[in-house]
């Protein structure tokens, strides 16, 4: 992320390396689903198969919980800063900073949370090999061992939304260079999981002269309402990073020279003129850019005073801070262009230091669409 995102409405219950732990209402709702879920897979539902059933979907959640941990984890190992961990309807997500990202980081972030359940489950399951709890117990043990080594294996499927898809995403960026063309095979990989989870539901117990039962159809069903909706945006957005692709504010800008608040409108022309510029930046007695205007309004001054102008007559002005570098690419542009709109409608573009160009939010975004 550019900037620091919006806080995520919920329930704050805690925070983990200085980051939210935020629980939305939906995820109640989702729990009552599974539970019922859960409870309608061993026959009829009853108090004890619900609170049975309840209890198994709270140990799902907080395995999901677990997972988002290992993420927030990795990143902060990374010396990111992470923002939020959110459990939502359908799972969670982390929120963390991802300016200035690499393969390696995104890579090894996406991997941490199945990683954390692979190991949890092998773990839990050790112990209920050993038989350290009997009956219902030892049930709902071996459940959460092997819900883990379930949640490991479908988040590492190669495809997004899962943690595999960007895992792949990062391998096909590191080996191209380009990072849509990563997202571009995730989110397909993402769109061939869905439809492979449907036909692997209905098509395998056909294939073996049976039937899809009730509890896998719901289940193949949710997944794949998760799924498809998932992938589809992410290939949206690779395309769109696709056409961002080279975007930076040297390529969008217009070119400007700099000069004195206190020279005349003759005086700016020439200077204008001598390089090609379009724009005019005027710097403040601190040498900060303090407004600008365009060769084409300058040059609307009848020529006989522009020696006798001062450049308040002509100038629009800028507030401070409104510059960005002229290294700034696509990304680092959308966070500038969430921070500054409605407050400039411009920013002076610099290279080390020293105004070289002027820059539209209205050309910007625009081309960032």
């Amino acid at each position: 992320m550019s900037s620091q995102p919006r806080p995520t409405k919920g329930l704050s219950v805690g925070t983990l390396v200085g980051a939210r732990i935020i629980v939305q209402p939906s995820t109640v709702l989702m729990l009552v689903v599974l539970a019922f879920l859960f409870a309608s897979g061993s026959g009829d539902i009853t108090g004890a198969t619900f609170v049975l059933g309840l209890s198994l979907a709270v140990i799902l959640f907080v395995s999901v919980f677990l997972h988002e941990a290992a993420h927030a984890l990795t990143a902060r190992a990374f010396g990111r800063r992470v923002d939020e961990i959110v459990l939502t309807l359908w799972g969670g997500h982390t929120s963390f900073d991802a300016r200035e990202l690499t393969p390696r980081v995104a890579g090894v972030t996406a991997v941490a949370g199945p990683a954390a359940n692979l190991l949890l489950g092998l773990a839990i399951l050790a112990l209920s090999s050993a038989h350290v709890l009997d009956g219902l117990p030892g049930r709902i043990l071996s459940w959460a061992g092997y819900s883990n080594l379930l949640l490991a294996a479908f988040n590492i499927l190669p495809g997004i939304p899962m943690d595999g898809g960007r895992a792949l995403e990062s391998l096909v960026w590191a080996v191209t260079g380009r990072r849509h063309t990563g997202m571009l095979v995730a989110a397909w990989g993402g769109r061939v999981v869905a439809v492979g989870v449907v036909v692997w539901v209905v098509g395998q117990p056909l294939v073996n002269g049976g039937q899809p039962d009730l509890f896998s159809i719901m289940w193949a069903v949710l997944l794949f309402s998760i799924l498809w909706p998932s992938a589809s945006a992410a290939l949206k957005h690779s395309q769109t990073v696709g056409r961002r692709a080279g975007l930076s504010a040297t390529s969008l800008m217009s070119l400007a020279v700099p000069v004195r608040y206190d020279v005349t409108v003759a005086e700016a022309i020439a200077a204008a003129q001598s390089c090609g510029a379009t724009e005019v930046v005027v710097l403040a007695a601190d040498g900060a850019a303090a407004g600008r205007f365009g060769l084409d309004v300058a040059l609307t001054v009848p020529e006989d005073r522009r020696a006798t102008t001062g450049l308040q007559a002509v100038t629009m002005p800028l507030p401070r801070g409104a510059v960005v570098d002229a290294r700034s690419d696509a990304e680092e542009l959308v966070g500038e262009l969430r921070e500054w709109w409605g407050r400039t409608d411009a920013w002076v573009v610099v290279r080390e230091g020293e105004p070289v160009g002027v820059l539209r939010l209205l050309d910007a975004m625009n081309a960032l669409r």
